[in-house]
């Protein structure tokens, strides 16, 4: 590099030379992610879904390790562990606010109702109508 170059451009922070950064239309990772390779939720979901034997009963059968998890905090919270309780508290607490707000989702509001109930009333009084108009033609 000669000493103009030097002066057109200074290095310093977040200023890399340019013999370090990249050539135009050249990505910093070439190769990118190779194709194939999972990504972090993708190996909790198969830890998760993964099958264990486990003894319930005095008898053996196979779960997946998420199940295997949920049986084990049960059983802990009832033999008093606090944590193991807190947990499950906490648990059902979410999945009863989660019912609760799709429960919620699935009714209407006052206005949404009025319309709903004048499309119920023109669609009958149509009815009426072609009803009418059928019974004259016969």
């Amino acid at each position: 590099m000669s000493d103009q170059e030097d002066h057109e451009y200074p290095v310093g922070y977040g200023k890399p030379p340019k013999s370090g950064q990249f050539r135009k239309g050249q990505s910093g990772n070439p190769k990118g992610r190779p194709k194939g390779s999972l990504d972090l939720n993708t190996y909790v979901q198969q830890m998760l879904s993964a099958q264990v034997t486990v003894t319930e009963g005095g008898k053996r059968k196979r779960v997946s390790s998420l199940q295997a998890t949920l049986m084990r905090l049960a059983e802990k919270s009832l033999k008093g562990d606090m944590r193991a309780i807190e947990k499950v508290l906490s648990l059902a607490t979410d999945m009863a606010d989660e019912l609760a707000a799709r429960s919620e989702g699935r009714k209407i509001g006052g206005r949404d109702e009025e319309i709903m109930e004048w499309f119920k009333q023109s669609v009958r009084e149509s009815d009426k109508t072609n009803r009418g108009e059928q019974g004259d033609d016969a």
